[in-house]
């Protein structure tokens, strides 16, 4: 048999059963991205448990991933690991799209109000939230800065890869805008 061989499914199921299909023509697995389970990720080499927490508190959230570099960039993953996951992955869109920002990551933690302002374009009282909530703690990732904002899935697939978590450095924190 050679790679590209055909087999009818039900030809593939007695050879797989006698032990008989080759390697190369065991199907692969895939992962539908926007509706992954925990035990989707872990087949993944590499997923990590703080990855798969992440991915599943987004997911709940609504946010949805439209091509492999959003995940990657997101995850922060290897060239190498991305190769390895890239033939695994399927983005099914579930909803309607969303629009990016400007170009280029906007660190949510380090930004002034208005850096932010300018480059989130978001109403005030938005705005007004984030730098509380960024005053009292740094956020963590994404699915932090949802929760702690309430964001609407939309708002936040629109920031997956325009933005970074960075750590303030010690000292005052930002006051609000009034």
């Amino acid at each position: 048999m050679t790679q590209g061989h055909w087999l009818d499914p039900l030809a593939r199921q007695l050879l797989r059963s006698f032990g008989q299909l080759p390697k190369s023509l065991e199907p692969a697995f895939y992962i539908d991205v926007n509706r992954a389970s925990a035990d989707d990720w872990r087949r993944l080499p590499s997923c990590n448990e703080t990855m798969i927490n992440l991915l599943l508190r987004l997911q709940r959230g609504g946010v949805q991933f439209s091509h492999a570099e959003d995940l990657f960039l997101l995850l922060d993953l290897p060239q190498d690991l991305s190769s390895r996951w890239r033939p695994h992955l399927v983005f099914r869109w579930y909803s309607e799209e969303s629009t990016l920002l400007t170009p280029g990551p906007l660190d949510l933690n380090r930004a002034d109000a208005d850096t932010l302002q300018q480059r989130l374009d978001w109403p005030a009282k938005r705005l007004e939230k984030l730098l509380q909530e960024r005053s009292r703690r740094c956020f963590e990732d994404l699915a932090d800065l949802q929760e702690r904002l309430s964001l609407p899935a939309a708002v936040v697939e629109t920031l997956i890869g325009n933005v970074r978590f960075g750590k303030r450095p010690a000292g005052p924190s930002l006051p609000p805008r009034g």
